[in-house]
């Protein structure tokens, strides 16, 4: 991990009794900090989550301005708190701002939140959307834009929400996570993404570009 992180975050996990990676969180934290465009297709439990959030804190480190730095797509509210709640885990020493974008709270309360300051906003793509068009989702600073778990959520019906999401700024790095790689996601990749990466873990990884 030394190898990988900074010390402070190294220190955090070690706390919280991680003390080695996966075979995933090996591979793909280190491709999230390079900034290239990834998709990776594993199995649930693999540990997807937790590369998401180490990879994100490891390249935002600090609370910076007020907009946004890292927009998260997830499907639902529980997957959003569950996220948020590891990033709050791992990352107190960052001081990054952290803030939900669903179902579960009043919309204008959510929108005052990511308006007042934010460094991560993790939402269902239908209320982030919501939250676009009312101007409080500044995306002009956004480094990265990810979708966990993207063969549930991206379809045809809400598929123009995430071009719309993923094209501002147009040089931030996509990353996509998902169980299989789909239609709907390759047709993504083909549109936004630039030069990717692409990591199946089936019974071998299997690793092109």
């Amino acid at each position: 991990m030394n190898k990988i992180l900074d010390t402070q975050l190294v220190e955090k996990l070690i706390q919280n009794e991680i003390t080695e990676f996966s075979e995933l969180e090996q591979l793909c934290i280190p491709k999230l900090k390079s900034g290239r465009d990834l998709i990776c297709a594993a199995a649930n439990g693999s540990g997807k989550t937790f590369t998401i959030v180490v990879g994100i804190l490891q390249q935002l480190k600090k609370p910076i301005g007020d907009n946004p730095r890292a927009v998260i797509v997830v499907p639902d509210v529980d997957r959003a708190l569950k996220m948020k709640n590891e990033f709050l885990r791992f990352g107190k020493h960052t001081n990054l701002r952290i803030h939900t974008a669903c179902e579960n709270e009043k919309i204008d309360d959510q929108k005052d939140q990511i308006y007042m300051g934010s460094d991560v906003v993790i939402g269902t793509i239908k209320r982030l959307n919501q939250i676009y068009s009312l101007y409080a989702l500044n995306l002009s600073s956004m480094k990265i834009f990810v979708i966990d778990d993207a063969d549930e959520i991206i379809r045809g019906m809400n598929y123009p929400q995430f071009i719309r999401l993923s094209e501002a700024p147009a040089k931030s790095q996509h990353v996509v996570f998902a169980s299989q790689i789909n239609e709907w996601i390759e047709r993504f990749a083909e549109e936004t993404m630039n030069v990717q990466e692409i990591i199946e873990f089936d019974d071998e990884i299997q690793e092109s570009e």
